[in-house]
Formats: C-alpha cells, structure tokens, sequence
C-alpha cells in the first residue's frame, strides 16, 4: 500500500476514537446521509456511527486536547461507509492532515492544495484531474441579491443538494404564488409553542394526530412554510437570472475568473472581495507550479457531500476510475469548529484526505507499481 507523509504539513499523527454520535453526520448533512452510516446504540440508547470519515473525530480531538495555538494533526486510519458504487469497500483506510487555527486563510489554503496535489504526484500518478471550488463564492453572490429572508434561506439549503439549485429555479418558473390560508397565516404570526398549541386545538376538534400520513410537528412546518412563501412572493427576475447563469460560471482556473467578473459586471454584483481572494489563491499555485494546476477545473457548483465545508473545496479523481471514487479531496470547514463547541472556540480549519486503496488502483492502470 502507498504510503503518504505530508511533511509540509507536520504535526502529530493520532487516531481517534472508532464510534462518533451519529446525530453529529446527520445534523450536519441531513438523512440523506444515514444510508451510508453504520450504526448501533451505546447503553443509555444513544444512536452511534462508525466514522465515516476522520475529519468529524479528529476536529472533537482537537477540542479536547488543544489550546489556543495553530496545530496540524496527521492521521492514517480506517473509514466505515455503505458504498455508493458496486465494488467499493465498506471498510477502508483514509490517510490525511486537518489544520486548525491558522490565521493566515491563503497561505493554509495552498499548503493545503498543493501538499496534496504534490503526495499524489509524488507516488508516481501523473494522469489525475482536480476539480476545485469555493463554497463561500455562492454565499457571496446570494449575499449580494439581497433576497427575502424566505428565498435567501430556501436557495442556501437547495445549494447543500445535488440538483438543488436547479430544482428551486424550476419550481420558481411561471410561479404564481397563492395566499395562504388563514389558518397558515395566523401559525406563522405565532411564537413556536403558542403555534402549537393553536395547532393541538385545531386537530383536537378532528380528534386526530396524524393528516394524510403527516405528523401535527410536520403539518405545523408545512403551513408555517405556505404563510412565509406566500408573504415572500416570487423569486425575483434578476435572483432567477444570476442563479441560472451561476451554472455557466466554470472551466480553467483563467476561464472562470473570467466569467465570474462578467457575472459580477452584468448584475452589478459586489463580489469584490471573493473575486481578490480567489486571483490571489490562483497566482499562488500557479507560481508554485502545482501538479494537476494546468489542466484544473474550477466551478461555482462544486461542492462536498458533507454540509461543514465552506469554503475551498477539492477532488482529484483518475482518468481510469469514475468520478465516484476520488483519489483525494478536501476543504475548508471555519464553522465546523464552532458548532462542535456550541461557539465555545471558533477557529478556522482546513484538510485533506487521500485513499490510498485508489491511488493503487491508479497506478495499476498507469502501470506503475502499487
């Protein structure tokens, strides 16, 4: 098996605990996520989760056992996860690096890429692609729709889905939006326990708990959703029309910064500040003449299955394998930190990962040896 380092990163190698809450993947990517889990109950009943990966348990290590300074941990260990394609192991190893703590985001942002791309390359691949992107440019370009606290809410969530985006948009076309019940209404103006329990009494009158298959909590967030979505009103033309053309915003690291200042010219966009962030970021790994940085592809819409990224994220795949199954990948997670400790220590992060059962595979292709 190939073996990685990460010398220009540094820091401990330790190995977390196995078992993490299973409420800690869930919360922070949805159910969407518990097919992939594998879980069982501790005594009290807790729902527990092999780790699905190692970036959730060594970030809980890190607030356990870190002050206040800057410190990298490395790691090399096993991974639980049901397969997304036939073939894939359950049980696999993942080796990597987290940093947390480092101030300067730019200089941890390249060390971060550019010791990965470097790992790779250095085990003997040479036919690898990376795909890139930036979370925190799509927040910036809904910051500055300044939209209804409806819409600005319901397209941040649908960017957290595959499709979603495209999904609001369709949903969005033609709209014709439709007054809300009374009923809808009234719940909305409520604070939550007093919306409740107007709701009780209604549904107590039916003698019912359940509507249509639907819970009295499920059917509250329903008309609840109906009253803010008809206060709301349509999307708005210029929303409709930069979410579209956002799909487009993509290509070589010079072709999407190209189209990202035409975006930000043509809908007077103050993108201002991502747009300096990421010609900084390019001209550091192109001066650092980055492995895989030539034929590099970057998109708005590119993003990690798991929901704590949010800012630079990262995959290489090989040409020989699908899209699925990448080599490496990685990101920035500055909230992750905060939410672990209920905002008791708010520090920026940032890591990546290799699989070194794929990179084998690789290199079998490439026919080199494993």
């Amino acid at each position: 098996m190939t073996s990685f380092q990460f010398e220009a990163i540094g820091g401990d190698w330790i190995d977390p605990p196995l078992l993490i809450p299973a409420a800690l993947p869930l919360e922070l990517s949805g159910e969407s996520i518990r097919s992939r889990l594998i879980t069982s109950s501790d005594t009290p009943g807790e729902e527990l989760a092999l780790r699905p990966d190692l970036t959730l348990p060594v970030a809980n290590h890190y607030l356990a056992e870190a002050g206040g300074e800057p410190v990298s941990y490395r790691y090399f260990g096993r991974a639980f996860r049901q397969a997304r394609t036939e073939g894939e192991p359950v049980e696999f190893n993942q080796t990597g690096f987290e940093n947390f703590g480092h101030t300067d985001r730019l200089e941890r942002d390249v060390a971060t890429l550019t010791t990965i791309c470097s790992e790779i390359a250095g085990a003997g691949i040479r036919n690898a692609q990376l795909n890139l992107g930036d979370v925190s440019i799509f927040h910036a370009v809904v910051d500055a729709l300044a939209l209804s606290d409806h819409w600005d809410a319901r397209i941040r969530r649908a960017n957290k889905r595959r499709e979603g985006v495209e999904a609001v948009l369709a949903s969005a076309e033609g709209q014709t939006v439709k007054a809300s019940s009374a009923l809808a209404q009234t719940l909305a103006k409520l604070p939550a326990d007093d919306a409740r329990d107007l709701l009780d009494e209604v549904m107590s009158i039916s003698g019912t708990e359940v509507v249509g298959g639907r819970t009295k909590e499920e059917i509250l967030e329903r008309l609840q959703a109906r009253a803010e979505a008809a206060n709301a009103g349509a999307m708005p033309d210029k929303a409709r029309a930069v979410l579209g053309a956002l799909k487009g915003v993509s290509g070589t690291p010079d072709v999407f910064l190209e189209k990202l200042r035409a975006l930000a010219s043509e809908y007077a966009l103050n993108l201002s500040s991502v747009l300096e962030y990421t010609e900084k970021l390019f001209s550091a790994l192109s001066e650092r003449d980055m492995p895989f940085w030539a034929n590099a592809h970057v998109s708005v819409q590119f993003g990690r299955r798991f929901d704590y990224y949010d800012g630079l994220v990262f995959e290489l795949y090989h040409a020989g394998l699908t899209r699925e199954k990448p080599l490496a990948l990685g990101g920035r997670y500055d909230g992750l930190v905060s939410w672990l400790s209920k905002g008791a220590k708010d520090v920026p992060a940032v890591g990546g990962v290799v699989r070194p059962d794929r990179v084998d595979a690789a290199l079998n292709l490439e026919g080199g040896a494993a």
